[in-house]
């Protein structure tokens, strides 16, 4: 049977069309993937050399939402380079170790337990995604086999036009809507499980303090004093501190360690230093 021409034509047009990843894309993102897994065995590494490690708590990814698509388009003519990260001597504590990685179209991560709570309010969750990436976790360093132990992570990310915006509002959006957030979880003790409540209170720090925009956003975990009626909250001990800064393009997420104790305006100073040095690689730049 004699194909039409007509069909054959139209097929071969859009395959024209179609964008393939090149390869170095392809082996950029199954290296991303494996990010997390190679730092952790980098810390294993050190435990075997030094003693026994701090247990890093990983910002697990918040369940499926409204995803805006990976930008598959024009992509940014230049990585994110290490300089415009913090360096050790600009974090007021002492580290040893610095541990870090690029990737490509990796999702920004931001509070993962502010999220949940936007998602049990019915907020709709927008992600956004990077053109590149670059991340670091700096480590105390170890004396007479002491432990190991996170002091800071940052993550640094290029978004495309808009995205930073998008991202912004729906942050500042989430801090609206859970000001304050209880829920029940089952909570399991010697093999019984009963209904346990917590809490959480959200509030916005500190604002437009460093860069093109800045939220310093702080995280308090309550829990339950007294039976009811009449039970009070009061604080854990912890209180979650997480600083969000964009330049240009670039955005950088900041999280201090459990062990790290800074005030609102160390944080805000540590911040302005990061915002700093994102400036010679930001489009456009400071």
């Amino acid at each position: 049977m004699r194909e039409d021409p007509t069909f054959v034509e139209r097929v071969h047009r859009d395959l024209s069309d179609i964008r393939w990843p090149e390869p170095q894309e392809i082996r950029a993102r199954a290296r991303r993937r494996s990010r997390r897994t190679a730092a952790l065995a980098a810390v294993a590494v050190l435990v075997a050399v030094t003693g026994p490690v701090y247990a890093l708590t990983e910002r697990t990814a918040p369940p499926p939402e409204t995803a805006v698509p990976k930008p598959v388009g024009t992509m940014a003519t230049a990585d994110i380079p290490q300089e415009s990260l913090l360096t050790p001597s600009e974090v007021p504590v002492v580290t040893g170790v610095q541990l870090g990685d690029a990737g490509l179209g990796e999702v920004v991560r931001l509070d993962p337990v502010l999220q949940r709570c936007g998602d049990d309010r019915g907020l709709p969750q927008v992600r956004a995604y990077s053109r590149y990436s670059r991340s670091q976790t700096l480590l105390s360093p170890t004396t007479d086999g002491g432990p190991v132990r996170a002091e800071l992570s940052q993550d640094v990310y290029r978004l495309d036009p808009g995205a930073s915006g998008q991202l912004f509002a729906q942050l500042r959006t989430l801090l609206n809507v859970c000001r304050e957030w209880r829920h029940v979880e089952p909570d399991v003790t010697d093999g019984e499980t009963t209904p346990a409540e917590t809490s959480h209170a959200w509030e916005m720090a500190a604002s437009d303090f460093a860069g093109d925009e800045s939220l310093l956003v702080r995280h308090v975990p309550l829990v339950p004093l007294g039976p009811p009626p009449g039970r009070k909250l009061r604080t854990t001990g912890r209180v979650d501190m997480t600083l969000v800064i964009r330049v240009g393009d670039l955005v950088t997420v900041l999280v201090p360690g459990s062990d790290l104790t800074l005030t609102d305006t160390e944080f805000q100073a540590l911040g302005r230093a990061a915002a700093q040095r994102m400036c010679a690689a930001a489009v456009p730049s400071c």
